[in-house]
């Protein structure tokens, strides 16, 4: 019991200290409160403001270098340096010996090389499976739309570079 008096006691106290104050009420005194700063009048500016226009005719993309996109069988046989120097890192790279996955990906879809040694379970890794599908789900996809949206990450001369 003493301690639910003690803790009421306490909370009591702290409450009403919240409420009190250090200073008395002024008692009248003749002080006139002065202004911390002068309010002017805004200023107008003297010349009209000048607002960006947009332009009169809406800016044309840059062309895509055109190119012939090849089968996609034209990667079969490639070596893991001639793919790396046309495509790049992959995205992501998987061990799984004697073989290699590498995936790379565009903004539609997923592109899977996968890689076995020439001679069995020895020799250079070659690319002798390619495995596609779409990024939103786990359907199959257009292989020559999908093999395109990779091409064209790439640019017409690194395409070229692939096909020769």
């Amino acid at each position: 019991m003493t301690m639910r008096y003690v803790a009421f006691t306490g909370l009591l106290m702290f409450v009403s200290a919240c409420g009190a104050t250090t200073q008395p009420a002024s008692q009248g005194t003749n002080e006139t409160v002065k202004p911390v700063a002068e309010i002017k009048a805004p200023v107008k500016p003297t010349k009209p403001v000048e607002v960006a226009k947009l332009p009169a005719k809406k800016p044309e993309p840059e062309q895509e270098p055109a190119f012939d996109v090849p089968e996609i069988d034209v990667l079969k046989g490639k070596d893991i340096s001639e793919i790396q120097s046309v495509f790049g890192d992959p995205v992501l790279r998987r061990k799984d010996k004697p073989t290699e996955i590498w995936q790379y990906l565009s903004s539609s879809c997923a592109l899977h090389l996968i890689f076995y040694p020439d001679n069995g379970k020895t020799g250079p890794l070659t690319v002798k499976h390619i495995a596609m599908n779409d990024r939103q789900s786990v359907k199959d996809v257009p292989v020559k739309a999908c093999f395109e949206s990779q091409l064209r990450k790439l640019g017409a001369e690194k395409v070229k570079a692939l096909t020769s």
